[in-house]
């Protein structure tokens, strides 16, 4: 509000306030389904089915931010796109002989879904920071996102908050996770602006490594050969 001209609160809203709306719920859809994904399948499947995120970065940067890339980077995306297939095929297995065959594949369902949803994000993520700004955009992200995902959360989700049984431990762990929330949206546009959005995802592989030993070593699952 304190900005004048065109940097104005008020005068975004004005000229972009549906574009930023459409982003926002899109955000938020992306990360509904990935979070709600934990529910059927397992932290490692997450982790490993999520990097659909970077051929979805990379078509839409070809298609709309101009991006050109050589045909290395699409044999990734082939190579990428065979490891998933062959991940949910794993799942779904492991699932039949464990009695939850189908509710792995809603899980790696929804994980897909939400990567799609997080690439077209991500893509107009860069097209902002370097067009526009950074501030407007994390501030009108943190505006419309706020508002959509307390309306879904109270639609939604407002039975299953009833039942947590909140003490300081569940506290601390839903202050973690907004912290790192917090961190990843501060940094990324900063990181997005010097480098892209394909960059960023796929430095972002190296949390599916940390998430695969978490998952290994903490909930001892098991990967199937």
């Amino acid at each position: 509000f304190i900005t004048t001209g065109e940097e104005n609160l008020l005068a975004i809203l004005k000229r972009r306030w549906w574009k930023y709306m459409i982003l926002g719920i899109i955000d938020i859809e992306a990360n509904y389904l990935v979070v709600k994904a934990y529910q059927y399948t397992t932290l490692t499947s997450v982790q490993l089915l999520d990097c659909f995120v970077i051929p979805v970065v990379i078509l839409l940067s070809w298609f709309f931010l101009l991006v050109r890339y050589k045909a290395v980077h699409f044999i990734g995306i082939v190579v990428c796109i065979l490891g998933m297939g062959c991940m949910a095929g794993a799942d779904v297995l492991v699932g039949r002989q464990q009695g939850a065959g189908e509710n792995k594949l809603i899980g790696d369902l929804l994980v897909l879904g939400g990567a799609t949803l997080y690439g077209i994000s991500n893509v107009c993520e860069e097209y902002i920071v370097r067009n526009l700004s950074r501030v407007e955009f994390l501030g009108m992200i943190g505006l419309f996102g706020s508002f959509f995902s307390g309306i879904q959360l109270a639609i939604m989700e407002h039975k299953e908050l009833l039942k947590v049984p909140w003490d300081w431990q569940i506290g601390l762990l839903y202050v973690g996770f907004s912290a790192c929330m917090f961190g990843l949206y501060s940094f990324m546009p900063v990181v997005i602006k010097k480098t892209s959005a394909t960059a960023v995802n796929l430095s972002l592989l190296t949390a599916d490594l940390y998430s695969l030993f978490c998952g290994l070593f903490l909930f001892h699952y098991k990967v199937c050969g």
